[in-house]
This record gives C-alpha cells, structure tokens and sequence, in this order.
C-alpha cells in the first residue's frame, strides 16, 4: 500500500508521541527541499515498511509516504526508502528543478549509495538505481542525519 499525498503540512500529534520534540525546523534557502525518509525492519528478513515527508524552505510538507514492502532485512529496507524518495521527484518534475536532500539515519545505506562499499549483490540494482537518479537529478544529494532529526518518517515507515 503506498500512500502519497500532496498537502498543505502535515504534523504528528506530539501529545502521544512518546518521543521528545528534537525535529525543530530551520528554515533553509528557498530552492532546497528535504526529504527525510527511513526504513522500519525488526528482524532478518522480516515484514518491512518505508516512510517519507517531503518539506519545502519553510518546513511545509511537500507530499509523504508510507508503505509495506514485503519481507526485508534492515539495510535493504533503507535503500529501499531512498530509492522511494527518487522514485517521488522524477515522476514529479515540478520537483526535479529544486536541490533536494534526501536525508536518511542509516549510515551505512548512505555511505554505500555515495561510493563508499558496495553492499551485498542483492541490493546492487537498488544502488545502481539510486545512484542513476543522482546522475540524471544533479541537484539530489543523499546525506545522513540523526535519529532524533528524522522521526516523522520513522513514524510514517512504522504506520503501514
């Protein structure tokens, strides 16, 4: 189930959260976008799900995802995560004229993706994907952030 939604903004209820107000948002220049997405897999290989919120200059929500991917193990759901996100901006090219990070708490999905190691042969075309996006968007960059900086998409991975 995928869900994407184009919206004025979006905000979690910080009352039931359990999670402590950490994403404050900086206002960035008017032609950045940022797309925080992440993976949720609790096993090896087991059910997964990915999520995504995609924020403008001034921290108003883009558009988001949230979706089941089957059974993953938990690198490969973060990948998955971020080819989601490219997969996003070029099929909406009002999108694709904007520096856009997309920002993801998993270091090692981030290094492999930047050239740092390849990653297992399974997740090769996922990269090669990714990496294509990249090559095509010369405005995309991939960078890792914290976790307490990315908790709107962890609740959306964690949704489906």
């Amino acid at each position: 189930m995928l869900i994407l939604l184009n919206i004025k903004d979006y905000c979690v209820d910080r009352r039931k959260s359990k999670f402590p107000r950490m994403e404050e948002w900086i206002q960035t220049l008017e032609d950045l976008l940022k797309f925080n997405v992440d993976g949720s897999a609790r096993g090896n290989p087991c059910p997964a799900s990915i999520g995504g919120v995609l924020k403008n200059h001034l921290g108003k929500t883009v558009c988001f995802f949230s979706e089941y991917i089957g059974f993953q193990d938990a690198i490969t759901t973060e990948i998955r995560a971020i080819a989601r996100g490219c997969e996003i901006i070029k099929a909406r090219p009002d999108l694709a004229v904007k520096r856009i990070e997309i920002m993801s708490d998993s270091k090692i999905a981030v290094s492999w993706i930047n050239n740092v190691g390849f990653g297992s042969i399974t997740r090769v075309q996922t990269i090669y994907d990714i990496r294509k996006c990249l090559e095509d968007f010369g405005t995309i960059t991939i960078l890792f952030c914290a976790r307490d900086f990315n908790m709107v998409a962890d609740q959306l991975a964690k949704k489906v």
